[in-house]
């Protein structure tokens, strides 16, 4: 009872700021923006005070206090985060009295000399021997007090001075990891059209939990120093960079703009987060694209890829920039029920881009490659003849597009099919089969080094 009396009073020291407003704003690569406005009762003068309300994965060095109060300094800071735990209390009781209790109540009463996880070495008051006593078989550790500098969550630890007494305003901000957010794109494909929604996954695993903060999203890979852990001490070279606040909206949807080069989403509305929680937000309505059925093999691949691909522009129905995520297709079979026929990972796409879904290998198309021929024509100079077999046991006629990637210093120089080769000296070889029917084909490239 002792024991948890003095927690209580521990825990009663860590005050509560009152009344906190915040902002969140989430990166990727697990790196978000905390910004807080909350105020402090404080007494006049130079005072210590602990901020808990913090997240585990905090990056001190980006921390930023400040007040609109005239003369309110923060003289010190530190960071606390050797939290309260069995290893981190028998760390700070080594060399001072402890009592343990064993399974058969036997008393130990001596000074501990170490703990290694598995067991207690104590010298022992009476005797002044070393005995070894196993944690598995020790139901209670009997300490004389708490020990200094006990934490039971994170802690910002602060010397500061205020001209008055009374109820502070105080603003803070910081770059903390443990949030991460994706999209997962919902289709239904119909071999016209594309019916894609989109859903916005956030984790929080930051330690903390957020009530009614408002949130918003940055898409685009923003650099990063990567030479720092958060929670222990990762030290952040931008920490004393300023970020813009967030604004504040009605309708409870996101709204995409350009921010410097990313795109920025915010949801005009406010949301709470549970840590350890996942929560799912829409990010665009249902939109009907425009899309296209192709087959691709790439020259030595290992199948036919079968592939839905749509440019992200206003006439195909979208013009959107779309978030890296996970596109999710279906399609309704003739009882009316939608089958999922794949999925593909798409990359942050502007408007006016291609987007091309890989839902998988086509199971009636085949195809090959290989090398008939190569030969040497001189000093750093060489030519080979590639063949490719295709094969279609479907009972439509069917058209495959073979890509073969050249590097820059080779060329078709003879070809059995015109190809469309495009400024990365990428070649396209369309080639239409008819139900049954195999198709080879020659072309032979010249590379010269």
């Amino acid at each position: 009872m002792k024991k948890v009396l003095m927690l209580t009073v521990v825990l009663m020291v860590l005050t509560c700021a009152l009344a906190a407003q915040e902002w969140l704003t989430i990166y990727n690569d697990d790196l978000s923006l905390v910004r807080s406005r909350f105020k402090l009762d404080l007494k006049a003068g130079l005072q210590n005070y602990n901020y808990d309300d913090i997240t585990s994965r905090i990056s001190p060095a980006s921390v930023i206090v400040s007040s609109s109060e005239p003369g309110f300094v923060i003289a010190e800071q530190n960071y606390e985060y050797d939290l309260a735990g069995k290893w981190q209390i028998m760390a700070k009781y080594l060399d001072k009295d402890v009592v343990l209790i064993t399974k058969d109540n036997s008393k130990v009463m001596g000074t501990l000399k170490f703990f290694d996880g598995t067991s207690y070495g104590i010298t022992e008051a009476s005797t002044d021997r070393l005995v070894i006593v196993s944690d598995s078989e020790t139901q209670m550790v009997h300490l004389a007090k708490l020990p200094d500098n006990f934490f039971v969550k994170p802690t910002l630890r602060w010397s500061l001075i205020t001209p008055k007494a009374g109820k502070i305003p105080v603003q803070l901000s910081y770059l903390t990891g443990g949030f991460s957010w994706d999209v997962t794109y919902n289709s239904v494909w119909d071999d016209k059209t594309l019916a894609l929604n989109s859903w916005v996954t956030i984790n929080n695993t930051s330690g903390k939990a957020f009530k009614d903060v408002t949130l918003k999203l940055i898409a685009g890979d923003v650099n990063r120093v990567q030479d720092y852990y958060y929670g222990g001490g990762y030290r952040d070279k931008y920490a004393d960079m300023a970020m813009a606040e967030a604004g504040m909206g009605a309708a409870p949807e996101f709204e995409e703009k350009v921010f410097h080069d990313f795109h920025m989403y915010t949801l005009d509305q406010k949301v709470s987060f549970a840590n350890n929680q996942t929560k799912q937000i829409a990010l665009y309505p249902t939109q009907n694209v425009k899309a296209q059925g192709i087959y691709e093999y790439p020259t030595w691949g290992d199948g036919v890829m079968s592939i839905i691909m749509f440019k992200n522009t206003e006439e195909n129905g979208i013009g959107k920039p779309l978030p890296k995520g996970v596109i999710k297709v279906y399609k309704q079979d003739t009882d009316g029920n939608l089958e999922f026929i794949g999925e593909d990972s798409i990359n942050h796409t502007s408007r006016n881009e291609e987007v091309k879904i890989n839902t998988g290998k086509a199971f009636d198309l085949v195809a090959s490659t290989m090398v008939r021929d190569q030969a040497n024509l001189g000093r750093n100079v060489s030519e080979r003849t590639i063949q490719v077999t295709l094969r279609n046991n479907s009972k439509d006629v069917k058209t495959i597009q073979v890509i073969h990637q050249m590097n820059g210093n080779t060329r078709l120089v003879q070809n059995d099919i015109k190809p469309e080769i495009d400024t990365n000296n990428k070649a396209t070889f369309k080639v239409e089969i008819r139900p049954d029917t195999q198709i080879i084909f020659n072309f032979r490239e010249r590379t010269e080094y």
